[in-house]
Parts: structure tokens; C-alpha cells; sequence
């Protein structure tokens, strides 16, 4: 320990202070991933172009979330892609949510906000779609969240987990790379997501 405190005091003043720097933005980004349960993972760029098709397919949103936005890449492309869609990204983890403001500066998207705080307090049934790249745990408290408040007709997709007790009305496996699964569900229009799940298979696509 204390040959690495003198190698650091041993570097040029700059160089500490970058270290310094890197080393509080490492603490940061593993207490938030301890307190969400979500690291800051950025989805598969190969994920990107499925995804923004399935929701054109389904028609262009008027509102749209991205909940633990991350550093920002499907809240950017929902922004560029469906330039008429209001799109927020939504981020607890200061440093991913710094990274997205700053990005917005440089790229700016007229209808693309970014958010900082924890979606799980905030409500979402105004949205007609919602994006996450969650955890197990994480999808947990969101399902039983969107159980109450997601609104009849909106379509959830979700990036490589499964909602627990929710069927999904399609899956497909992004194969590029490491396999990526991604799950489409649509709230029924009587808002019984519990009901749904006894349908239909889903249609799988690999």
C-alpha cells in the first residue's frame, strides 16, 4: 500500500489528478450498481436496428421511455429514429447520466430528455413504450410497478430478461456475437397482464 502511495505521489501533478478522477468515477459507478442491482451494461449495437424495427412495425410511439438509460445508445436512437416521439431516458447512476447530458450538448435530439433519478418512483402510465435493460431483480419491481400503471395498448420490451409472471407476445434471439434475447409484451386493453399470459404461445425468431 504504501509503495503505491508513493508511486502515485511520484507522478506528474496531472496525472494524479486523472487517476484521482478515474478512481472516484470506479467507486461511483460500483455504489450505484450495488444500490440499483443494474450495472451500467450499454445494449448490443446489433440489438438496435431489431429493436427500432419491432417498433415500427407496431407503430410509431408518442411517448417513450428508456428506463436505466445507461449511456444512452437505445434513447438517442429511439430520438433519431422516431424524430416525432417524445423520448426520456431515465438514469440514477450519476456518471452514465452525466455521460448522456453531455452527449446531448454534442448530439442534440430536440425531443430527447434525459432524466436523472429512479424510475421505479416515477410514473410511467402515460407512456406507450418502455425499454429496459434491467436484472432479475430489477424486472421483479418493475413488473409489479407496470402491473398498476402501464397503460392499456402500450408495448414493454425488454432487453435479455424475461418478466417473471408476464408472457411475452414475441422473442427473438439476436445472434451477433453473444446471443442477445429480446422480449416484446403489449398490455392487454383491460390492463389484465396476468390473464394474457394463458394465450398464445409467443412467436419465437432466431
Amino acid at each position: 500500500m504504501l509503495e503505491f502511495l508513493h508511486a502515485v505521489l511520484s507522478l506528474p501533478g496531472s496525472e494524479v489528478v486523472a487517476l484521482i478522477v478515474m478512481i472516484a468515477v470506479g467507486v461511483l459507478i460500483g455504489a450505484y450498481t450495488l444500490i440499483t442491482g443494474v450495472p451500467p451494461m450499454p445494449t448490443s449495437r446489433h440489438v438496435v436496428p431489431v429493436l427500432l424495427d419491432w417498433i415500427s412495425e407496431g407503430g410509431r410511439p408518442r411517448l417513450a421511455y428508456d428506463l436505466g438509460c445507461g449511456w444512452g445508445r437505445i434513447a438517442f436512437a429511439l430520438a433519431s429514429q422516431f424524430p416525432e416521439t417524445k423520448v426520456v431516458g431515465i438514469e440514477l447512476s450519476p456518471v452514465p447520466w452525466l455521460f448522456c447530458r453531455l452527449r446531448l450538448l454534442v448530439q442534440r435530439r430536440p425531443n430527447l430528455e434525459i432524466r436523472r433519478g429512479d424510475f421505479l418512483k416515477m410514473p410511467l402510465g402515460d407512456a406507450d413504450l418502455v425499454f429496459c435493460y434491467l436484472m432479475i431483480k430489477a424486472m421483479r419491481r418493475l413488473q409489479m410497478k407496470l402491473d398498476t400503471e402501464a397503460a392499456p395498448g402500450a408495448i414493454v420490451i425488454s432487453n435479455s430478461f424475461a418478466f417473471p409472471d408476464w408472457r411475452p407476445q414475441r422473442v427473438e434471439i439476436v445472434s451477433m456475437g453473444m446471443s442477445t434475447w429480446l422480449y416484446l409484451y403489449r398490455v392487454p386493453t383491460d390492463g389484465l397482464f396476468r390473464e394474457e399470459r394463458e394465450t398464445e404461445p409467443p412467436e419465437r425468431i432466431t
